[in-house]
Order: C-alpha cells, then structure tokens, then sequence
C-alpha cells in the first residue's frame, strides 16, 4: 500500500520531531537505545488511511492509491496536485506530501496521546537538583491538534451561518486566508472531487476537551 507519510517525517528537525523514531544501531546489540519506529510506522499506515477515507470516500482513497503508485500519470494529474500541492486562483494548497504534512500532523497528535508522552527524549520532563517531575503532555496534544484541524479542515462548519434576515446560509464559512485546508481544496475543486464523504474532526485545547 502506498504510504505519503511514514517514520521519516518525524526525524526531521522541525516541529513534528520525534527523537525515538530513529533507531541508534550500534556492534553491541546490548547498547542500543530503545525507540518508537516500528509503532510509529504503524500509526502512520492506520492513521493515514482513516483519515483519507474520512476526508475523500473509500471510493476516492482507492484511486489515490493507484495514483501514489503512478503519480505521473496524466490520468491522475488532479490526483497529484492534490498530494503535491499547487497554486490556484490566488490561492495556495500545500498538498498532502510536504514537511508539515496535516497527516503527519495527525499521527504526531495520536502518538503523543497513545504513547501518554513519559519519555525524556521527547522533552517532557523537568530535571531538578534532586529529582525529575514529568509535565503534562496536554499542550503539545493541544498544539498538533491545532495544526491538523487548520490544515484539514479550516474554513468548516458543522452548522451554518445565517444572515440576520434568515435568508443568507453559509455551510462553509470561509475565510480569505491564502493557504488553504484540504476541504477547502475539496471544495473549490468540485469537478475532479467531491465533500459529499468528508467527515470533521474533534478540536483538542489544552485542558484536554
């Protein structure tokens, strides 16, 4: 199955790094650290195929896969701008396939919660002269939320604006930001694919509601 995001994309150095997703190799098995690639690899191909699946139909998602295997294909040209990305009437979508990735940006947000983020590599522990205190994994949850929500789904309502005269309804509500989130992106391109299938998801603040 053909994956856009994999374990490689939290070994970058930006935001989405995870440090146990690189596995330290060394002669002496003995010493070799502990690390997360092999669940992290999991929680890609899971999350990632959710999350298409919610955002584009089975029907869809079972087209971009033949098109990843084939992404310079004339036939899947829509196909590939929407994984790589492309300029549009004024308009910019990153694309599913980029360094801050809203897939990845997902995956990191459930690892954080799956993993209830005790490791010290992941920079969640205080030292203190005498003793370590663990801090609470609820702000980076929180903040990778925010990225994937902007990224998937700004500019969606689950219930509509209306006009103070009841006669303006806006099921979309949105805004004039350049960058676009993937419905947007669904939206505007109407005639090569379709909201009809597209499911929201739940916005996470720090307190954890």
């Amino acid at each position: 199955m053909p994956q856009i995001v994999n374990s490689t994309y939290f070994q970058k150095a930006n935001e989405l790094n995870i440090p146990l997703s690189v596995p330290f190799i060394t002669a002496n098995p003995a010493l070799e650290t502990p690390n997360e690639k092999a669940f992290l690899d999991e929680l890609c191909v899971k999350i990632e195929k959710e999350l298409l699946i919610n955002a584009l139909g089975l029907a869809t998602y079972n087209t971009l896969q033949l098109a990843l295997a084939d992404i310079d294909n004339p036939l899947y040209a829509s196909y590939k701008k929407l994984v790589q990305g492309e300029e549009y009437d004024n308009k910019i979508w990153i694309g599913l396939d980029n360094d801050y990735s809203l897939i990845a940006w997902r995956i990191l947000e459930q690892y954080l919660f799956k993993s209830n983020e005790q490791l010290t590599a992941l920079g969640t522990v205080n030292v203190q002269p005498e003793k370590a205190q663990l801090k609470s994994p609820k702000y980076k949850i929180a903040s990778a939320n925010a990225n994937f929500i902007n990224g998937y789904q700004k500019g969606y309502l689950e219930f509509p604006i209306i006009s103070f005269d009841g006669v303006f309804v806006d099921w979309f509500g949105f805004d004039n930001d350049t960058y676009v989130s993937l419905y947007q992106y669904l939206n505007d391109k109407n005639e090569d694919f379709s909201i009809e299938y597209f499911k929201s998801y739940d916005t996470q603040n720090s307190f954890g509601i």
